[in-house]
């Protein structure tokens, strides 16, 4: 079992009163937060956000080849594991993925304006799941409550395609992606890149963690690919509030506007600069959290907004990915390795009771 051991410099651990201060000593190059004049796609940005240092990551983080992920990915180790002793969180480019996630996203958007087919027909409650695995369909607009919402929900509709759903695990699960082809058939795309990069960087992590640390043996069923689209905002400035995920690891796209803040070790916040760009973020989940005890602490991250156009909408998309749901939990520390009576569905179960519920 863990022992004492915590992040020395958790989020949790910062008072919630120094938790909003920004400042820009923490992020990437101290030279880079400086200026927000000289980010990428300001120019381009609708969505204003204030008193967050940006963060700036293009030609600073490695650059990742598709047609060489692994080979890139082991060459930056070194540079991701700083990463995330320094952040909490970590990043690298990876030129041509941009556009891939963008065209996925505004194919969804196209799917959510379709009234024959429509995705209501496909929603998550009707879509055939997998007895042990994750929780796959069309998620309608206002049906997700965060915690820390207050009983509002978040002013959004989105979709969570799995590894199952496109193996069309059970039958009939991938009937939507067959009733919308072209959104199916760029999830797909980005999905099994998006995995391949989220493996990749549970190599690197598993590389900082004990002798005899488990293979985290990512599901392709269980993780989710998740494209969301915020409308309707009715002057919100909230989008998402502040959370960490529950997962093992979540990869974060390229969004198609800023907004989404991280918070720094020292808790601070900052606004890496990924809109629109071929920048990914990587995310600790609390699953690791729990796996690692407290070695690595969830990424803590959330949305906020400012913006003119009272039509706004805004597309993002993450990949979720979680080790097998039948699967025994496991606990390392310097002390050695447990492995608990409990799965990682239980872990699910004991720690998160459905969207919509609170």
């Amino acid at each position: 079992m863990c022992g004492e051991r915590r992040s020395k410099s958790a989020a949790q651990d910062v008072p919630r009163e120094n938790r909003g201060k920004s400042s820009g000593k923490n992020s990437a190059n101290a030279e880079n937060a400086e200026n927000t004049e000289n980010t990428e796609n300001t120019e381009k940005r609708t969505c204003v956000t204030m008193d967050v240092t940006p963060m700036r990551l293009s030609g600073v983080v490695p650059t990742v080849r598709l047609g060489a992920l692994r080979t890139d990915m082991h060459s930056a180790a070194k540079e991701i594991e700083t990463q995330l002793t320094d952040w909490g969180f970590m990043s690298v480019e990876v030129p041509g993925i941009g556009a891939k996630v963008e065209a996925m996203m505004h194919s969804f958007e196209a799917a959510c304006a379709s009234t024959d087919p429509s995705l209501a027909d496909y929603e998550y409650t009707s879509v055939p799941q997998l007895s042990n695995g994750g929780t796959h369909g069309f998620f309608p607009y206002l049906s997700e409550i965060p915690r820390l919402a207050k009983g509002v929900p978040d002013p959004k509709e989105f979709i969570h395609v799995s590894g199952a759903l496109l193996a069309d695990k059970p039958a009939g699960a991938g009937a939507v992606l067959a009733a919308f082809p072209e959104f199916g058939e760029r999830a797909a795309e980005v999905f099994d890149t998006a995995f391949s990069l989220i493996s990749l960087f549970g190599e690197v992590i598993r590389g900082m963690m004990p002798e005899g640390t488990p293979d985290f043996d990512l599901s392709r069923d269980a993780t989710n690919l998740r494209v969301i689209h915020y409308r309707d905002l009715d002057g919100r400035e909230v989008l998402a509030h502040e959370h960490s995920g529950i997962q093992l690891l979540g990869l974060q796209l390229p969004p198609s506007d800023q907004g989404l803040q991280y918070i720094l070790h020292d808790g601070t916040w900052v606004e890496p600069v990924i809109a629109k760009s071929d920048l990914v973020l990587c995310n600790i989940g609390r699953m690791l959290s729990s796996a690692s005890c407290g070695r690595f602490r969830p990424s803590t991250h959330r949305v906020h907004c400012t913006y003119s156009d009272t039509d706004y909408e805004r597309l993002s998309s993450v990949l979720f990915a979680y080790p097998p749901h039948q699967a025994r939990q496991w606990q390392i520390s310097d002390e050695g390795l447990t492995v608990l009576d409990e799965t990682w569905g239980d872990f699910i179960a004991n720690r998160f009771r459905g969207l919509g519920s609170e």
